[in-house]
């Protein structure tokens, strides 16, 4: 048994020693998945990982945003205005960690009305029952790129070609809104009705509720208009922006005359 004794000694020495020299195991933040990874502005992102405790900071792409640490494998993000693509970074005390996946921002453009809802009823002051001024629309949320917009108002009869109320184009990004009894901002294309290059009320016949489609268009640039303001119809105006509109949105509204 004596002569076994050095050997163990030796044995227990060297697995003491292995220890006192190994470095402790990593505590780096390391990421695992990001859910969802095609996000709209606004929403909100979970971040899976390990050792996160202690983050000091959360990029996107670049540009720290807000952040909130759940616990040690888990922070929420919410997608801030401004966010491009572009991967996360998390960095802690003890190191920094950057996603294999990018954030990708999905466009989301909202287009919304201070006088009526979106499948609501439309008011009788735009329309030919009353003074028919044209009604404020306006838009927030265009994808990134969006350098123009465009609206158009429209309702599918039960025959023939779509009955067009207003074309809209020359319309900046600066540009948020179009405002009750516009006459200024952009420049009126043709309707469909005797009196072209501004808003005509609808004048719908025939009893019921008829259905009216108010649409923005988000472009990456201003459309190239070769034809005169006169024949610049919705349809000519959808051909010549199809390659470059980025995002739509539509308000839906029904009216029932009198």
């Amino acid at each position: 048994m004596r002569k076994y004794i050095p050997v163990l000694v030796f044995a227990i020495a060297s697995f003491l020693a292995c220890k006192k020299n190994n470095p402790p195991a990593s505590i780096s933040p390391g990421i695992t998945s990001i859910s969802p990874s095609n996000v709209h502005i606004g929403d909100t992102i979970t971040i899976s990982g390990t050792h996160f405790t202690g983050t000091t900071s959360v990029m996107i792409n670049g540009v720290n945003v807000v952040f909130t640490v759940l616990n040690d494998s888990t922070i929420i993000v919410v997608i801030p205005q401004g966010t491009t693509n572009g991967p996360i970074t998390v960095t802690t005390s003890n190191g920094t960690i950057s996603s294999s996946v990018s954030i990708q921002i999905l466009s989301k453009l909202v287009a919304y009305s201070t006088a009526f809802v979106n499948n609501g009823l439309y008011p009788k002051l735009y329309t030919c029952d009353s003074t028919g001024i044209s009604p404020p629309i306006s838009w927030r949320d265009a994808p990134i790129g969006t350098n123009a917009y465009a609206v158009t108002m429209h309702t599918i009869p039960p025959t023939g070609a779509n009955h067009v109320y207003m074309v809209v184009y020359n319309l900046p990004s600066t540009v948020s809104n179009l405002p009750e009894n516009n006459t200024t901002v952009g420049t009126y294309g043709a309707n469909t009705f005797p009196n072209p290059l501004k808003y005509d009320p609808p004048c719908s016949q025939g009893p019921g509720l008829k259905y009216y489609y108010l649409t923005v268009y988000a472009l990456s640039q201003q459309p190239n208009i070769t034809v005169p303001q006169s024949q610049v119809t919705m349809d000519y105006l959808k051909t010549v922006i199809s390659n470059i509109t980025l995002d739509t949105s539509m308000i839906t509204v029904g009216y029932a005359r009198p």
